[in-house]
């Protein structure tokens, strides 16, 4: 479904403040994963996920998703085949706008323009029937300015929207770390039950190492721009943090002198 075949990355090229953000990467995800991805602030993690969304064209390497060689396509291009919920529950949605404004704009993303009614009565039973799936009473508050829903609320409705177009590959960007614990564990349980019904193919950054070793049926450690583990399903299942530790110090060459060098 994804493959990433050493792609390099480097910001400020000829500067003072040079960065290789991205060293040869190469990742294969196959239809369904769901692949967690962890390491220390500036190990290049949103760096990937932005280099597949197209934020930036990358320096060599190639990038596909599905049978599309997307390396040099645009981010609206891309946009067709992949979906993005960021940390910040605010970025997702048009605050000004209703929710089933928003909704009506996610479910037509992509599609030609052309005169018609703004939302039609089937495409709002429809956003009623998945709002209701979210079990937070959305359903009866379609016309409510997404201004007054809570962090929880916007995230929560923020994934439904990226699903709504069944993409390719949905990118979650650290989704939960902005919300409140409670909440936090509320929407990442969304998260794993939209991905199991819909089989969604999905990257998540996240620095829970907990989260990071439970949820979905792979994880990958990066550091300095590289995947420095790997670790499927046999392996992650009794795999405990100092264990990750050590893997850690033994792949990179670093040692840990706390917690910081991978939960920053």
């Amino acid at each position: 479904m994804l493959s990433v075949r050493k792609i390099l990355k480097t910001f400020n090229k000829g500067t003072i403040n040079e960065k290789q953000a991205l060293n040869g990467i190469s990742l294969q995800l196959a239809a369904g994963d769901f692949v967690t991805v962890i390491g220390s602030n500036g190990a290049g993690k949103s760096t990937l996920l932005n280099s597949i969304a197209g934020d930036f064209l990358i320096d060599q390497g190639e990038i596909r998703i599905a049978s599309y060689e997307i390396t040099g396509w645009p981010q609206y291009k891309r946009a067709s085949l992949v979906s993005r919920v960021f940390q910040d529950p605010m970025r997702g949605t048009a605050a000004s706008m209703t929710i089933e404004e928003n909704m009506v704009m996610a479910l037509r993303r992509g599609q030609s323009r052309r005169l018609r009614r703004a939302i039609s009565v089937k495409e709002r039973e429809y956003f009623r029937g998945e709002l209701r799936k979210l079990g937070l009473g959305l359903e009866d508050r379609l016309t409510n300015k997404v201004s007054l829903l809570s962090g929880g609320q916007r995230q929560a409705l923020t994934l439904l929207m990226a699903t709504l177009r069944e993409p390719k590959l949905i990118l979650l960007d650290e989704h939960t770390a902005a919300l409140d614990p409670k909440t936090a564990e509320k929407v990442l349980d969304l998260t794993c039950r939209v991905a199991a019904e819909n089989r969604l193919t999905t990257l998540m950054i996240t620095h829970n190492l907990d989260h990071a070793l439970s949820v979905g049926n792979r994880t990958i450690m990066m550091h300095e721009g590289r995947i420095i583990l790997d670790l499927r399903e046999g392996e992650r299942a009794n795999m405990t943090i100092n264990r990750l530790f050590e893997m850690f110090e033994k792949a990179s060459g670093s040692h840990i002198h706390n917690d910081r060098m991978i939960l920053a």
